[in-house]
């Protein structure tokens, strides 16, 4: 679940399904994620734990997205 990016940090994996080849919301949505840990970390860069989002496109069907999760 965890993965260990170097003897201090660790990086936690999350998931997210998103609508990003159909539609704009997405992709915003995307932006707004990146955006938001980008500006944690850099106000809060003494945090050890580093947090890796994993894009699913929900190609417009969330359930089957989710299914496919891993």
């Amino acid at each position: 679940m965890a993965q260990t990016r170097n003897e201090s940090s660790v990086v936690v994996k999350v998931g997210a399904v998103l609508d990003v080849t159909n539609g704009t919301v997405g992709i915003i949505g995307l932006s707004c994620i990146n955006m938001a840990l980008s500006d944690f970390y850099e106000s809060h860069s003494h945090h050890k734990t580093r947090i890796q989002i994993i894009v699913r496109d929900s190609h417009k069907d969330v359930v089957t997205a989710a299914a496919h999760g891993k």
